[in-house]
């Protein structure tokens, strides 16, 4: 049974990077699963179950206050769903998956080295063959084309459909070759990992997003904080930020830049405004979108900032368990990071915080965790980190202990009298 669990988290990893339709259909063979084998294990307290539970909560209060509907469905029930399937997500990780770091590690190993397949899908839309129109790859990228919801550009748009959600999915990736140039052993497995950065990097540079190289930086200077590193950390920073005062032809799209900075600054003040309106409880997902239509000129999905989103969709007790959320979480890498053995394991922590991190760093520019494969590499990082630290720093398995020298010297000991008795 539990090789049939490990499969399906493997799965679940896929599926991130091949489509948004994927994603929540797993979601929901995980969540059969954890409603038939583990539904006395349901924790109310735990993180981030808790906050999970909460937002359901709020949104059916919110609905109840002020009852919204898209096409015939109460946004509640999409709501409530979303963030169901997350809480069984979690449930189901602490309990049918009993995961050592190495197990961890493999599975994001595995993950980054499937990325290259984002990375050929952000290529082929650079290019106009011919021959590719009727080919395989052809057909898939028509696929791809056909579910894409922004408007016409050269920006490739990967597998999510958006160039800004594929830049975030990139950015993730980037950051996963850091941690594997950093603990893979063989010399061509280090060259590999920084040759893989670099790739995502140019993939990155392909979707055009400007908030994805704010978020990476964030990424990068987290990782390397939490290596210990705290002189090459100030370096790298100040070495980027100079990078780009210097060459700020380095930024995407800046014929644009303008114009883009005065349409978020008006969706960012119309989405103030809707909290303040529903401060307390918030609109919800969707119908944000509804009511800012009636109040601008023109229509968004949401609100272009992951703070402000939070906030007007779930009100400010929504954001203040966010904003928990978050904390405890950064608390929790930082003691699992001490805690930990060996540098590998060390690193390990610190790739899954800045993952996060680097996700609220683009979240300043977009609302990326909304969509099912952003969504869900989010809140995995987090339920990996929360499991892993109480496995860690709380029960202490016997594959925490560091090995005692005595001990050592008991094993050799009891070697040494096999030996003589033979």
């Amino acid at each position: 049974m539990k090789h049939l669990h490990k499969r399906l988290i493997e799965l679940l990893y896929l599926t991130i990077l091949l489509s948004p339709f994927f994603p929540p259909v797993v979601l929901l063979v995980i969540a059969i699963v954890t409603i038939t084998f583990y539904r006395t294990h349901w924790r109310l307290k735990a993180w981030p179950e808790s906050f999970f539970l909460l937002l359901i909560l709020i949104s059916c209060i919110s609905w109840l206050v002020e009852p919204s509907w898209f096409n015939g469905i109460p946004i509640v029930v999409i709501v409530a769903l979303c963030f169901g399937l997350y809480y069984l997500l979690a449930v189901w990780f602490r309990n049918a998956l009993d995961f050592h770091w190495t197990d961890v590690q493999r599975l994001y190993l595995s993950f980054w080295i499937g990325g290259l397949y984002l990375v050929f899908i952000c290529l082929i839309q650079q290019v106009d063959w011919p021959w590719l129109i009727n080919s395989p790859i052809g057909a898939l990228m028509q696929f791809y084309k056909e579910y894409r919801f922004q408007t016409e550009s050269v920006r490739s748009f990967g597998t999510t459909g958006n160039s800004n959600l594929t830049a975030a999915l990139l950015i993730c990736l980037a950051l996963i070759s850091i941690y594997a140039a950093s603990v893979l052993k063989l010399k061509w497995q280090k060259i590999a990992g920084y040759v893989m950065f670099f790739l995502f990097c140019y993939s990155i540079w392909l979707t055009g997003s400007r908030g994805a190289w704010a978020g990476l930086v964030v990424g990068l200077v987290v990782q390397v904080w939490m290596t210990g590193a705290r002189r090459w950390t100030v370096g790298i920073f100040l070495s980027l930020v100079a990078l780009v005062t210097f060459f700020p032809e380095l930024i995407p799209r800046q014929e644009t830049i303008i114009s883009t900075i005065r349409e978020r600054l008006e969706v960012w003040l119309t989405a103030f405004e809707i909290f303040k309106e529903h401060w307390l409880l918030g609109v919800l997902p969707l119908h944000f979108s509804q009511i800012f239509e009636q109040k601008a000129d023109f229509s968004v999905i949401h609100a272009h900032n992951i703070f402000l989103g939070i906030a007007s969709e779930f009100g400010i007790f929504g954001l203040l368990a966010f904003l928990a959320l978050l904390f405890v979480t950064i608390q929790r890498a930082r003691r699992w990071r001490k805690t930990a053995n060996l540098k590998e394991e060390k690193r390990l922590a610190g790739m899954l915080l800045s993952q996060t991190v680097a996700l609220m760093g683009h979240g300043m520019y977009d609302y990326p965790i909304l969509s099912p494969q952003i969504g869900v590499l989010f809140f995995l990082s987090m339920i990996v980190i929360h499991t892993q630290y109480e496995r860690r720093c709380l029960t202490r398995p016997e594959w925490s202990e560091p090995k005692r020298v005595s001990d050592e010297m008991n094993d050799k000991l009891e070697s040494k009298v096999a030996a003589i008795v033979k």
